[in-house]
């Protein structure tokens, strides 16, 4: 460790500090919602209780960071050796390992949740396997990193704890990309099928926004800058290790999104597959019709010839239906 290493682990509580923040207004933001919804689901108080142990865990975490930097710099300037010294006689101190605990707990909770907010999107449990297994290997490989960093002379950035460190960075930026990815796809799938037919209620759902929040983006992008400088083993690693903050942030929106009822629900995909279905088959009866063709099974629910704006009428009606369905 030197030089590069003291000055990233520097920045990065600095930018934990601004995180953390951020944090804290959006829970606070949150907790007020709840008291504003006259009605209040299971899933609103269940989001609560989830958000405010998420906060809890990222405190522990940022706190023991900080007040290792305090010890480093201020309380053991004097320290034999130098910083460097008292970083490897002390990296594996009981507050640093129930640091790392905390935001790898933090970590798998925040996961769980996209693994079910993708379940919701998508509508189908078949779609889960693949991250519920990569969510099951960075279990333990993030138990085998603990105990390494965490036991006598164990230290979080050398030897075997590397190896678990870089396997457990590597399944959570794995399970990101992928969870993240399908999201993204399906929310724009559903927005382009939906075409002409979406008005500012749907597009609410399927727009940049609605990618961003519900995807989880910016834990990704985080984590992919990160696992990439930790595994090439560079000190500025260190630095990119702040995305761990978005473990509660990130959460902490799609929590926010529901209480606003502006995030998806499981009645909502339902919907705007329904929807999409329902603008294809009078798309092709229309067209059937205009050519000439053939009566065909779909003309029972087709409006009589010069009834467009009927067919257009009813596409509104049905969309705006889903918009409400969108909690």
């Amino acid at each position: 460790m030197g030089a590069l290493f003291q000055n990233s682990f520097y920045v990065v509580n600095n930018l934990n500090a601004i995180l953390y923040g951020v944090e804290l207004v959006l829970y606070f933001m949150t907790i007020r919602q709840i008291y504003i919804n006259k009605h209040k689901t299971r899933m609103d108080k269940f989001l609560v209780v989830f958000s405010t142990i998420l906060l809890v865990l990222n405190t522990i975490y940022w706190t023991t960071q900080s007040y290792f930097g305090q010890q480093m710099w201020v309380v053991h300037a004097d320290y034999p050796g130098g910083m460097d010294a008292y970083l490897n006689d002390n990296v594996a101190v009981w507050y640093q390992t129930w640091g790392s605990a905390a935001v790898m707990v933090s970590n798998l909770m925040a996961d769980a949740l996209m693994m079910y907010r993708l379940y919701v999107i998508w509508d189908n449990r078949l779609v889960v396997i693949l991250p519920a297994l990569i969510w099951l290997g960075s279990l333990g490989s993030c138990l085998g990193l603990l105990y390494e960093s965490g036991r006598p002379d164990g230290n979080y950035f050398a030897g075997i704890a590397t190896k678990f460190g870089t396997a457990w960075n590597s399944l959570v930026f794995s399970f990101n990309v992928i969870v993240t990815s399908l999201i993204c796809g399906r929310i724009i799938y559903i927005g382009r099928r939906l075409g002409p037919m979406s008005d500012e209620g749907t597009k609410a759902y399927t727009g940049a926004v609605a990618i961003i929040v519900e995807s989880a983006l910016p834990f990704t992008l985080g984590s992919m800058i990160y696992v990439i400088t930790y595994g090439i083993g560079s000190d500025i690693a260190v630095a990119f290790s702040g995305y761990s903050m978005f473990t509660a942030i990130s959460p902490q929106l799609i929590a926010l999104r529901v209480l606003t009822r502006r995030a998806w629900r499981k009645e909502s995909t339902s919907a705007l597959i329904t929807t999409i279905n329902f603008s294809d088959r009078t798309n092709v009866t229309t067209a059937t019709q205009g050519a000439g063709g053939p009566k065909n099974e779909y003309e029972l629910d087709k409006p009589q010839a010069g009834d467009a704006s009927s067919s257009m009428h009813k596409s509104s009606v049905h969309t705006k239906t889903v918009a409400e369905l969108v909690v």
